[in-house]
């Protein structure tokens, strides 16, 4: 037996869902152009990303607790996930990857495109997400330039000197530290 909505109900359930857009509006401003890249990076179509990133949106509103809604980490394994969904319909229709040559790739993001100090915030808030994962800074700043700017090992070799094979050892391990921490 259904029981008829009060006012009062109507209203607690309207005031949840404002409080989840603004936490959601507070999310994309400060995450949609990190995620963009991460998911043009696996779909290598800006439209694709898009289409997951807005797929990705709608499901936290809905779906996500709202502590969760502004966790980086559960935001990128939700996109992880979309993509999946999106690359097995591709290949279930036989859109599979063609044998022409891939369109060049630019870098959206450059390590100029903000301030320093809007840049050392970011990176912090980003590895505060992570309390205790077992990397030094200079693991960190290796796994920081490779995921976030997309820095080839023997971009990174140059930056840091660290050598391109051992900073590939260390973005190995720090994603096996992340994906360790995300999955406990």
């Amino acid at each position: 037996m259904e029981y008829p909505e009060t006012a009062n109900t109507k209203e607690a359930r309207e005031a949840v869902f404002e409080r989840r857009k603004v936490a959601v509006k507070q999310s994309i401003d400060e995450y949609h152009g990190y995620l963009q890249n991460y998911l043009y990076g696996l779909t290598r179509q800006w439209q694709d990303a898009e289409n997951l990133l807005q797929d990705l949106w709608q499901y936290v509103l809905l779906r996500f607790k709202e502590d969760q809604i502004g966790s980086l980490p559960l935001l990128r394994k939700k996109a992880y996930q979309l993509f999946i969904d999106h690359y097995r319909r591709m290949v279930r229709r036989g859109e599979t990857l063609s044998d022409s040559p891939p369109e060049p790739v630019t870098r959206p993001m450059t390590p100029d495109a903000y301030t320093d100090a809007e840049e050392i915030a970011l990176k912090e808030k980003f590895w505060s997400e992570y309390p205790g994962i077992d990397l030094t800074e200079e693991q960190k700043e290796v796994l920081w330039l490779h995921a976030r700017y997309g820095f080839t090992f023997a971009e990174i070799e140059e930056k840091t000197g660290v050598s391109s094979s051992t900073a590939c050892d260390w973005v190995a391990h720090g994603r096996d530290c992340i994906a360790k921490f995300i999955n406990r």
